[in-house]
């Protein structure tokens, strides 16, 4: 059993007379989206599958924060940005593009992505809730019982608080109609009617009423139960940065049922997601990001979508851009093998039909292949489907391209450590080294490499065949045959092993082979 149907099992057996199980995540466009948030969507759309197979009507839902601050100006984003620190994301301009906020800009990349992940939800805009007073009877709650969400956020807090802190505390915070900022200070506020008094840093002041108000917005720890209430969450992961025993999470619980009288959802955490060999900590509001978009130039989205379906959510885990991206695609396509000829054990089956894997999917080429040999036929595509046409790969087909696309985006990004290059020179001191009978072997090569085959597998077999002269013993065949495949690398490429020797004589000039044996 793959851990999201445990997670789907387990919100049943607690909310087991649900109508509608309510699945929630949430993003903010403070910056392009990287893979670690998107472990925040991942999270609970594989459980909103699971809970669907077992016969559950799910809604799933994606609250876009678009209504929150803009706290810190990305790396990737121009310094002149600063300017806009304590804006809503809705009211500041896009640096990529004209005529749009940066908030629009930001959703539209990130529900792309998920459009291409196959992801369907149901998108929730925050600074439209919050400016259609949907909110403003919840806000109106909060506001006049402050003082008890003070308490409960005291409880959490290693220092003790003033009475001065308790008196000034309100649970939301203004943008200033003049300058849009939240850099506001409440002065009064009226429990009969609602006015609020509040004066800004740049010098405007203001009075409102709570019940009609468009520019207020509740505090993170307040603002995220209400939610939780008003779309009758069932279920919701998050980050195991707010789900520390004092951490949002836990303070967010008791105002969800001490404030608005609401069972939390069922909870989990998640853990981090690196990038392998990379770096500081993703964060979007520093720039430091790699994207589902990035991720898509390199990997297919069924792969995508393994790495997220096979670890459970506090495996912290790596995505690599190294040399294991060839181990990623071979591990994965053996596993679609064994699903498709029915050769799988159960929890690697569940967790192969998260991915969305179709059938289709066994026509994609070998990965290590094109990735091998583009570089060899210097990127000479025809000159590429004409040696794998020999590998009995339909060089024509939709799968085929659309894999060529990836690995020439890889090898050309990331993968140069990867590269096979033959030697410029005969390698005299190893082949020096050799015993008689091991030189017959590279001197046969040279007549071998002279014939013509149909395909690469029998110029692999006619290689095999090399050695078989006197030896008869299986186990002792086998080494002979590794030792010979091993004297080949080293006479031409100068390591112990390399690519598929039938494909790689075939790829490479004739001429060139011969003067290196």
């Amino acid at each position: 059993m793959n851990w999201a149907k445990e997670v789907a099992l387990k919100i049943i057996e607690e909310r087991p007379n649900e109508e509608t199980y309510t699945v929630a995540s949430g993003v903010s466009p403070s910056g392009f989206v990287h893979i670690g948030n998107f472990r925040e969507i991942a999270t609970p759309y594989l459980v909103a599958k699971e809970l669907k197979k077992l016969g559950k009507k799910v809604r799933y839902i994606l609250s876009i924060d678009e209504f929150d601050r803009f706290r810190k100006v990305p790396s990737n984003i121009d310094s002149s940005y600063e300017k806009y620190i304590g804006m809503p994301y809705t009211e500041i301009p896009s640096p990529f593009s004209e005529n749009e906020s940066y908030a629009s800009f930001m959703e539209k990349r990130f529900l792309s992505e998920l459009e291409a992940m196959d992801v369907e939800v149901e998108c929730i805009y925050q600074a439209k809730e919050y400016q259609s007073g949907r909110y403003n009877e919840y806000i109106k709650i909060a506001m006049d019982n402050r003082d008890k969400i003070f308490s409960i956020i005291d409880d959490f807090r290693t220092q003790d608080s003033s009475e001065e802190e308790r008196k000034n505390y309100y649970p939301i915070s203004i943008y200033c109609k003049e300058c849009k900022k939240d850099s506001t200070t409440i002065s009064s506020y009226d429990e009969n009617s609602g006015e609020v008094n509040y004066t800004c840093e740049c010098g405007h002041s203001d009075n409102l009423n709570i019940n009609n108000a468009t520019n207020i917005k509740l505090q993170w720890k307040v603002d995220w139960p209400m939610r939780w209430m008003i779309e009758h969450v069932t279920f919701e992961a998050g980050g195991i940065d707010h789900s520390a025993a004092n951490g949002s999470k836990a303070v967010s619980e008791r105002v969800a049922r001490e404030i608005f009288n609401y069972e939390p959802p069922v909870y989990i955490p998640y853990n981090f997601i690196g990038i392998k060999g990379g770096g500081a900590k993703m964060s979007s509001s520093t720039g430091n990001v790699l994207t589902i978009t990035d991720l898509l130039k390199v990997y297919d989205k069924n792969i995508i979508w393994w790495f997220y379906a096979r670890f459970d959510n506090m495996h912290a885990f790596d995505i690599a851009l190294d040399n294991d991206v060839i181990r990623y695609y071979s591990e994965f396509d053996r596993w679609v093998k064994l699903y498709f000829n029915g050769n799988i054990d159960e929890k690697n089956k569940s967790i192969l039909e998260l991915t969305n894997v179709k059938e289709e999917y066994l026509n994609n080429p070998n990965f290590s292949y094109l990735a091998t040999f583009l570089p060899i036929v210097n990127f000479d595509i025809n000159l590429l489907k004409e040696l794998l046409s020999k590998e009995d790969i339909d060089v024509n087909s939709k799968e085929f391209m659309e894999r060529l696309e990836l690995a020439t985006h890889w090898v050309n990004n990331y993968g140069s450590d990867y590269q096979v290059n033959l030697l410029n020179e005969r390698n005299n001191e190893f082949y020096a080294s050799l015993n008689d009978l091991e030189k017959s072997w590279v001197a046969s090569t040279i007549e071998l490499i002279e014939k013509s085959y149909n395909t690469t597998n029998d110029l692999q077999t006619a290689l095999y065949d090399v050695v078989k002269d006197g030896i008869l013993a299986d186990k002792e065949l086998k080494q002979a045959q590794k030792r010979y495949f091993q004297i080949l690398y080293n006479m031409l490429l100068g390591l112990d092993q390399g690519p598929k020797l039938g494909l790689f004589l075939m790829a490479v000039d004739k001429e060139k082979i011969k003067s290196l044996l």
